[in-house]
């Protein structure tokens, strides 16, 4: 005897019942997921100072709201904040995006550690930031 090998009402009634329930769940799980896989401004700023300083940037000389700096290959470079966006940027060669939304910053230097303080939402964050001196001969 041959087998009937379709589904049958039934059957199909309760998959159709079983996507219904996945999706919604999928629908409700989707905008918390998006929560979670954005990272805070705390750690979007440790990350753009650890950045500055694996790059092996080195310091001409700053004030409380700019920093000079000098690339590996001696293209100047400025650390600041311009139009409420922390970049860093040179003449002639463009601008990189570290942080937007930054709503102050104020640097405060020791040596070669500088502490950086940012206002960002309403909220202060202070990171550190270790750069060596230009030498000066």
């Amino acid at each position: 005897m041959l087998a009937n090998r379709a589904f049958t009402l039934l059957e199909s009634l309760i998959a159709l019942s079983l996507a219904a329930l996945v999706m919604v769940t999928i629908q409700f799980l989707i905008p918390h997921l998006n929560q979670v896989t954005q990272p805070d401004d705390r750690t979007t700023f440790q990350t753009a100072l650890h950045q500055l300083e694996i790059q092996k940037y080195s310091v001409k000389d700053n004030n409380n709201h700019v920093i000079n700096l000098m690339s590996a290959d001696s293209k100047k470079m400025t650390l600041m904040l311009r139009n409420n966006k922390l970049q860093l940027s040179a003449k002639g060669s463009g601008q990189i995006i570290l942080m937007e939304n930054v709503d102050d910053l104020l640097i405060t230097a020791s040596g070669s550690l500088f502490k950086l303080t940012i206002k960002i939402h309403h909220r202060t964050i202070h990171g550190i930031l270790y750069l060596q001196k230009v030498a000066t001969s």
